[in-house]
C-alpha cells in the first residue's frame, strides 16, 4: 500500500482551494451578467435619448433650408412691390389720375418683366386699394382668399391645384413714401424646391415622413403615395405615441413648422443594434477575466499556506503591542490619514472624558478647543507632518465637561512600503497646570498688580506692534498721557486704601470711554497711558481726550465720600511727534507737563498750546 497519501489538513486546503476557484468563476460570470443587465437599460435609455436627439438636430437643420426657402420667395415679394414706378402709378390710380384701365396696361408688361426674371414665380396678381384686381399674370387661383394680417412678403398659405401643382402664397402691401396703403401683391411660387426638401427623408430613415404646416392658414403640405396633399390642420390624423415619434421644429419666427414622423422602430432597432457589441464585449471579458483570475490563484493560494504561519507569529506580537497601547500612561491615539480617531487608549479617554465609544470614528480636530490662531497652527502642523512625518507641539483640547486641556503632543506618521501615509500615532501629556502656572506668572509680569491693567513692559510691546500695523496701513495714533491732580490729597485724607479704590474706579471710568481696539496701561502711581489706534485725524485725539477730562472730573464716591479729583492730559501723534514708542512717550509726558502748568484739568498736544481748562 502507498504511504505518501496526503494528510487530512493538506486534503482540506486542496478542497477549500477548489471551492475558492469555483465560488471565484461563479462570481466573476454572475457579476458579469448582473453588471450587463443593470447597465443595458440606463445604456438602451441614453442610446434611445442620444438617437432622438441626432433626429431632432436634422429636423432643425432641414426647417432651416425650408426657411431659407422661405426667405427666397420673401425677398423676391419685397423686390416686385418696391419698384418705384409701378408704386407711383398705382398711387395716381388711387387718387383717380390715371384710369384703371390705364394702369392695367402700365402694370401688366412690367410685372410679366419681374416674372421672367424670377423662374420660381407661377403668377402674379395685384389688388387695388379696394382689393379690386389691377393686373393677374401667369398661374393664379381662381379664388384667392385673402389672408388674415400676413407677414410681409413671408409665405402665408399653399394652394393646390387642379393639375397637382403645389403654388405657395405669399401678400405684401403696396404703401407709398408717406404711409399710405395703395394696394398688395399676391404671389405664387412654385413648390418643386419645397417638395424636394420635403421628399429627403434619408436622414431620417425609411419610413419616415415630413409635413410643412402652415399655422396662420391651418395648413398642412404632405407628400402622398401619388404625389403631394393640402390638409386642414384639424383633418389631419396624428399617429399613435406608441407607432412612432414627431419631431416639431418651427421655420423662423413667421407661423410655419416642419414636423418629422420617425417610426419608434427604427429607434429601438438601432439601440438595440448599439448594446449588442458591449453585450458581446461583457461576456468576453466575463470569460476572460475567470481564466486569469484563476491562473492568478494559483500562487496566491500558495501563499496563503505561508501566510498563516506567519500570521501565528505576529498575533503574538500584536497582543504584547495592545498591552502596551492600553497600559500606558500617555494618552495614545490612532488615527487614520484624515486624522478620524481608529482607536484609543484608556489614557486617552479617561484624560478627556470621553467613552471609548464616543471617541472612535470621531475626527481630531473635533476634539480641539479652538483660539484665534488654531487653522493656522494647524495647517502649518499638517504641513510640518507631511514634510518630516513627525510634529511635536502643544495642543488645547476641549474635555467632555467642557475644561480646556493642554498638551504637549507629539504626532508621527506610519507609512507602508510605498511611503503612503496609513495610521498617525497622536501621545501626548497633560501639562495643564503647569500652562497655567506659566500663565500666571507671564500675567503677573505685564499688569498691573491693582487695577489688572498693562504696566510698562506691556505697554511698549503693544504700542510698537501697533505702530507697525498703522505704519504698513499708512494710517495715524495718538498717545495719551495722564497724571491725576490732587490724587496725594485723596491718600493723605482718606488713606491709602481709598486711593486705591479711586484709582479703581478711574480705570473703570477711563476704559467706558475708550473702543475695544484702543489700549488702557498704568504706569504706576497716579499716571495712565492710553493709546488711540488707529485714528482718522488729530480731532479724534483730542474728542477722546476732552472726554477723559469730563470724565475724570465728574465726583467720585469713595466709601460713603464724595471726592473731586482732575487730570492733565498729554498728546503725541504718530508720526508727527514721533516715530517709536519711547519717543511717543516721552513726547506725550511733556506735553502733559504743558496741560499741567497752564492750569490743570485741561489736555494739550505735543508742540502746541494747551486746551482751555474744563469747568
Amino acid at each position: 500500500m502507498p504511504t505518501d497519501l496526503p494528510s487530512p489538513s493538506t486534503r482540506y486546503i486542496r478542497r477549500l482551494h477548489l471551492r475558492i476557484r469555483s465560488l471565484t468563476a461563479l462570481g466573476i460570470l454572475t457579476t458579469a451578467l448582473l453588471a450587463g443587465l443593470i447597465t443595458a437599460l440606463p445604456f438602451y435609455h441614453a442610446a434611445h435619448s442620444s438617437i432622438e436627439h441626432i433626429s431632432q438636430l436634422s429636423a432643425e437643420a432641414q426647417a432651416e433650408a425650408l426657411h431659407y426657402q422661405f426667405k427666397r420667395y420673401q425677398d423676391i415679394t419685397r423686390q416686385l412691390t418696391g419698384r418705384t414706378e409701378i408704386r407711383r402709378r398705382l398711387a395716381a390710380y388711387a387718387r383717380g389720375d390715371i384710369s384703371r384701365e390705364a394702369l392695367t396696361a402700365f402694370t401688366t408688361p412690367r410685372l410679366a418683366d419681374a416674372m421672367a426674371q424670377a423662374p420660381d414665380m407661377a403668377g402674379v396678381l395685384r389688388q387695388g386699394p379696394d382689393g379690386e384686381r389691377i393686373s393677374q399674370i401667369g398661374k393664379v387661383p381662381v379664388d384667392v382668399p385673402p389672408s388674415q394680417d400676413p407677414q410681409e412678403g413671408y409665405p402665408c398659405r399653399l394652394d393646390l391645384l387642379d393639375n397637382g401643382e403645389v403654388l405657395v402664397q405669399s401678400c405684401s402691401p403696396i404703401v407709398t413714401p408717406a404711409g399710405e396703403h395703395i394696394g398688395r401683391d399676391i404671389v405664387f411660387f412654385h413648390a418643386e424646391p419645397l417638395l424636394a426638401l420635403l421628399a429627403d427623408t434619408g436622414r431620417f430613415g425609411e419610413d419616415a415622413r415630413m409635413r410643412l404646416r402652415a399655422n396662420g392658414s391651418q395648413q398642412e403640405l404632405a407628400l402622398g403615395p401619388e404625389g403631394p396633399i393640402i390638409h386642414s390642420v384639424n383633418s389631419v390624423e396624428d399617429s399613435e405615441a406608441t407607432l412612432s415619434v414627431t419631431f416639431e421644429t418651427p421655420l423662423g419666427e413667421q407661423g410655419w413648422q416642419l414636423l418629422v414622423e420617425v417610426p419608434s422602430r427604427q429607434f429601438r432597432n438601432e439601440a438595440l443594434q448599439l448594446l449588442l457589441w458591449p453585450a458581446l464585449a461583457i461576456l468576453l471579458m466575463a470569460l476572460a477575466g475567470t481564466w486569469v483570475v484563476n491562473r492568478a490563484l494559483s500562487p496566491l493560494l500558495a501563499r496563503v499556506n505561508r501566510q498563516a504561519q506567519q500570521l501565528e507569529g505576529s498575533e503574538r506580537e500584536l497582543r504584547q503591542a495592545a498591552s502596551v497601547f492600553r497600559n500606558a500612561h500617555e494618552a495614545i491615539a490612532i488615527t487614520d490619514p484624515d486624522h478620524k480617531i481608529i482607536d484609543a487608549n484608556p489614557s486617552f479617554s479617561d484624560q478627556l472624558g470621553y467613552s471609548h465609544q464616543a471617541l472612535v470614528g470621531r475626527p481630531l480636530t473635533k476634539l480641539l478647543a479652538w483660539q484665534a490662531d488654531s487653522a493656522e497652527r494647524l495647517n502649518e502642523g499638517k504641513r510640518t507632518l507631511e514634510r518630516d512625518g513627525t510634529w511635536q507641539g502643544e495642543v488645547r483640547y476641549r474635555c467632555a465637561n467642557g475644561n480646556v486641556l493642554v498638551a504637549l503632543q507629539t504626532i508621527s506618521a506610519v507609512r507602508d512600503t510605498q511611503g503612503k501615509v496609513l495610521r498617525h500615532i497622536h501621545i501626548f501629556n497633560d501639562v495643564t497646570e503647569q500652562k497655567a502656572a506659566e500663565e500666571v506668572v507671564r500675567h503677573q509680569a505685564l499688569h498691573d498688580e491693582l487695577t489688572g491693567l498693562p504696566n510698562r513692559a506691556h505697554l511698549e510691546q503693544q504700542l510698537e506692534r501697533a505702530i507697525q500695523m498703522v505704519r504698513l496701513a499708512d494710517r495715524q495714533l495718538a498717545v495719551l498721557f495722564l497724571d491725576l491732580d490732587h490724587f496725594k490729597e485723596i491718600n493723605d485724607t482718606l488713606g491709602h486704601q481709598a486711593g486705591d479704590t479711586l484709582l479703581q474706579a478711574v480705570s473703570e471710568r477711563l476704559e467706558a470711554n475708550l473702543r475695544a481696539e484702543d489700549m488702557l496701561a498704568r504706569l504706576g502711581g497716579d499716571e495712565f497711558v492710553i493709546v488711540l489706534s488707529p485714528i482718522h485725524s488729530a480731532d479724534s485725539a483730542a474728542k477722546v481726550a476732552s472726554n477723559v477730562v469730563e470724565a475724570l472730573t465728574t465726583p467720585f464716591t469713595i466709601d460713603g465720600t464724595t471726592v473731586t479729583i482732575g487730570v492733565s492730559v498729554g498728546i503725541a501723534l504718530y508720526p508727527t511727534d514721533g516715530s517709536e514708542g519711547k519717543s511717543l512717550l516721552r513726547a506725550a509726558d511733556s506735553a502733559m507737563y504743558t496741560a499741567k502748568n497752564a492750569g490743570r484739568n485741561t489736555w494739550c498736544f505735543h508742540s502746541s498750546s494747551p486746551a482751555s481748562p474744563t469747568t
